[in-house]
């Protein structure tokens, strides 16, 4: 009887763990290596990022240009660290014409080379489908 109650116990642990909600935003992503951080970078949801600096330094502003379909605006945008957590950095978004920029920049850490990831939330306007685009790009000192 004590193996059977620890075995529920132990269910229902995992069960509390665990996220039913199934409303994870999807995401699309691009390896560490397929982008150059001043070319643009297209995604499969045909979301375009590039960074206005070939090489970033840690503490030196810098520009962020995304380029999105037709119907697709930006809902919300963060800068995380990657190989050190660092917290997030919000990024604000202004349209200008058909590329939307942000200037911003990010902490130095005791990594000399640190990989930083754009969380970039755009909402399609026709079908309200919600998509996270994550973008890594290397900053070193």
């Amino acid at each position: 009887m004590y193996m059977y109650k620890v075995c529920l116990l132990s269910f229902l642990l995992f069960l509390l763990g665990c996220d039913f909600s199934g409303s994870t935003t999807p995401k699309v992503s691009q390896s560490q290596t397929e982008c150059t951080n001043s070319t643009p970078c297209t995604f499969a949801n045909q979301v375009k990022i590039w960074l206005s600096e070939t090489t970033l330094l840690p503490e030196t502003p810098f520009s962020i240009y995304a380029q999105l379909p037709a119907g697709v605006t930006i809902t919300a945008a963060k800068l995380e660290g990657v190989t050190m957590y660092m917290g997030y950095i919000p990024v604000q978004f202004t349209k200008e014409g058909n590329i939307w920029l942000a200037n911003t920049m990010v902490g130095i850490c005791s990594e000399q080379n640190m990989v930083w990831k754009l969380v970039l939330t755009t909402v399609d306007t026709n079908t309200a489908t919600s998509e996270n685009v994550e973008y890594f790009f290397n900053v070193t000192y």
